[in-house]
């Protein structure tokens, strides 16, 4: 099953007369980002922005993830905060669109901030150089669950 709502406004009261005829609660929230696949979850808010990673990011679900996290820096101000605690697996195509995301940020002098960075992937982005972009901010967790400001 996919759901997905980008961009849109979800009417706590209903008023559209459809509440009902979704068959469950999709978690009524102001505007913001909600994503549901097999392989990825997405759950964010466009003010403060802040986006919250749970899944797989990899050439199935890259394509909404970017779009995502594209809406994130559009409609959102202040730096964008990404939770990726939760992110079991990226691939380049995911890398590039954080990379991507942080230099444009970067142009309009806020930064990408990723909360709870597994260890391996600071090291990854460390060893090709991405940890040193400009507007990117990673802060990593450590074995025991505390956490530390790896880059500017």
């Amino acid at each position: 099953m996919i759901e997905q709502a980008i961009d849109r406004t979800l009417d706590p009261a209903g008023s559209d007369g459809d509440r009902a005829e979704r068959g469950r609660d999709v978690g009524y929230a102001i505007e913001g980002v909600r994503v549901r696949t097999a392989l990825l979850q997405l759950d964010g808010v466009f003010e403060p922005p802040y986006l919250v990673v749970a899944g797989e990011i990899d050439l199935a679900t890259v394509a909404v993830f970017t779009a995502a996290l594209s809406s994130m820096v559009e409609r959102g101000t202040g730096d964008v905060w990404v939770d990726v605690e939760k992110l079991g697996f990226i691939d380049v195509g995911g890398l590039r669109a954080l990379a991507s995301a942080a230099c444009r940020l970067e142009l309009q002098e806020r930064r990408l901030v990723l909360r709870s960075v597994a260890p391996h992937l600071v090291k990854l982005m460390d060893l090709v150089g991405w940890s040193r972009i400009p507007g990117l901010l990673m802060i990593g967790r450590h074995q025991n669950g505390t956490a530390r400001a790896v880059a500017l």
